[in-house]
C-alpha cells in the first residue's frame, strides 16, 4: 500500500445492533476493492475482521478492527465495530476518530436498540452519516 497524505485519508465507521451486517460489509469493500481475492465467511471464522479466536468463537466482533481499503486514489480505513451493546465503548472510540459513519439496518430485523444508540453518539459527535440496509436478499425482507 502506498503512502497517502492526510488529505487523501478517511475514516468510516459501520456501526449498527449486533448482527447488523457491518462485518459482511467491510469483507465486500475488501473484496471488491482487490483488496482480497474472496469473501470471508463469519460462520466459518475467515473474515479479515474478525481474527481473535473468541471473535470466531462466538461469530460476532467483540473490538474494532481498523481495515484499509483503495480507493480512486484514496485511503479508507473502514473501522468495524461491534454491535452488542456490551462493547459500546469500541464503538464510541470508532465514532470519535471517524469522518463520517455507515450505519446499517437490518431488513429483516428493522431499526434495534444498538442501531439507535450508535445514531445516537453520530449525533451528539455531529458526524456525517449514511443509512445503509442490510440484509436485502433475505426471506422476510421488509423494506
Amino acid at each position: 500500500m502506498k503512502e497517502y497524505t492526510t488529505e487523501f485519508i478517511r475514516n468510516i465507521a459501520l456501526v449498527s445492533h449486533g448482527s447488523g451486517g457491518k462485518t459482511m460489509l467491510a469483507e465486500a469493500f475488501l473484496h471488491f476493492t482487490g483488496a482480497t481475492t474472496r469473501l470471508g465467511k463469519i460462520e466459518d471464522g475467515t473474515t479479515v475482521s474478525d481474527y481473535e479466536d473468541e471473535e470466531i468463537r462466538r461469530k460476532l466482533s467483540l473490538y474494532t478492527s481498523v481495515l484499509p481499503v483503495e480507493y480512486k486514489d484514496h485511503k479508507i480505513n473502514v473501522l468495524d465495530t461491534p454491535g452488542y451493546t456490551d462493547f459500546i465503548g469500541e464503538v464510541i472510540s470508532a465514532l470519535r476518530v471517524a469522518d463520517g459513519a455507515l450505519v446499517l439496518v437490518d431488513a429483516v430485523a428493522g431499526l434495534e436498540v444498538g442501531t439507535e444508540i450508535a445514531w445516537g453518539y453520530c449525533e451528539a459527535f455531529k458526524l456525517p452519516r449514511f443509512l445503509v440496509v442490510s440484509k436485502l436478499d433475505r426471506d422476510n425482507a421488509n423494506f
